[in-house]
């Protein structure tokens, strides 16, 4: 088993930095994510960030990801990755500016939205071809499951039943499992009108991994892309979308919608599609938040799902 890296202080960071050669004179922390501390540096006149990593994998899928870079679908070119000594790994990566979408307020987000599709237009565009599989992938674009009916109801991979596990987890728990139970079956009833047609998927566009500027968005951390159908990414935007009530009263279901009709792309099944992955993402949000005993959390989750699911 990999042991996780570390949690780095900005002294280790800048010193890490010089043993590999970068004339850095400081380090600037920057917000990281559950599994990693990030800082952005200046070396040779280039503005760089780098990030030390529980999970190497995670960092190779960004280098992989920047195959895909196209005008509409902006990431940070990976420069180098490697492994830390005491577990984990780093990545040095270009910088990129902009405001996260969780911080943007109604006017913001109306204004980057349109980007934001755009981007997924590119993201549908991107060409799999030399990947295989559905479901989360890894480095060199191999995916965990057969097919994407499978990835979805969690089962096919070497985890064994997925589903069963997460619903394990939830009963010990203050949440339980009704919320689970419901969405599981209307899940399973729908799933059925899910095509298994593999597209790139970015899985995690909330978080602070987007970021808007005047040029549009930027896509950042590729460590829970997934490989299944592009409607996905939409339904994380659907499902969240109460959750960030700065983003005012946009009806942003509406609003994919009629960027689907106005570039004239027709979506078969689209409505009972885009619910069996909300359905998926909070069945899947309830187990990750529980682990976490992020009971808040996960109860406004369970709620969220269930409404969906009746």
């Amino acid at each position: 088993m990999t042991r996780p890296a570390p949690r780095v202080g900005p002294d280790a960071a800048l010193a890490h930095l010089r043993r590999l050669g970068y004339d850095a004179g400081a380090v600037e922390p920057l917000s990281g994510g559950e599994w990693s501390s990030a800082f952005a540096f200046r070396a040779s006149g280039r503005e760089l960030v780098v990030r030390f990593h529980e999970r190497r994998d995670d960092l190779a899928k960004d280098a992989f990801a920047a195959r895909w870079a196209a005008p509409h679908l902006r990431t940070p070119a990976m420069l180098e990755i490697g492994d830390l000594a005491d577990g984990g790994a780093y990545g040095i990566s270009e910088r990129v500016r902009g405001r996260p979408l969780d911080d943007l307020d109604e006017a913001g987000m109306r204004r980057a939205l349109p980007a934001l599709l755009r981007t997924l237009d590119a993201l549908r565009e991107a060409d799999v071809s030399g990947t295989t599989g559905f479901g989360l992938w890894h480095a060199g674009g191999t995916g965990e499951y057969p097919s994407w009916r499978d990835a979805l109801l969690g089962r096919g991979s070497a985890r064994g039943d997925e589903m069963a596990a997460r619903r394990r987890l939830l009963a010990r728990t203050p949440i339980g499992v009704d919320a689970f139970d419901v969405s599981l079956r209307r899940m399973e009833a729908l799933v059925g009108s899910c095509p298994e047609r593999r597209y790139a998927v970015h899985n995690d566009l909330l978080n602070r991994n987007v970021l808007a500027d005047e040029d549009g968005v930027v896509l950042l951390d590729w460590g829970a892309s997934i490989f299944g159908d592009f409607l996905y990414d939409a339904a994380l935007l659907a499902f969240w979308w109460p959750w960030y009530g700065r983003w005012g009263g946009m009806d942003v279901r509406g609003e994919i919608l009629r960027h689907h009709e106005r570039i004239g792309l027709a979506v078969p099944a689209l409505a009972g599609r885009l619910l069996c992955y909300e359905l998926h993402i909070g069945i899947v949000h309830m187990d990750h938040q529980a682990a976490r005993g992020r009971w808040d959390e996960c109860a406004w989750t369970a709620a969220r799902t269930l409404a969906l699911a009746r």
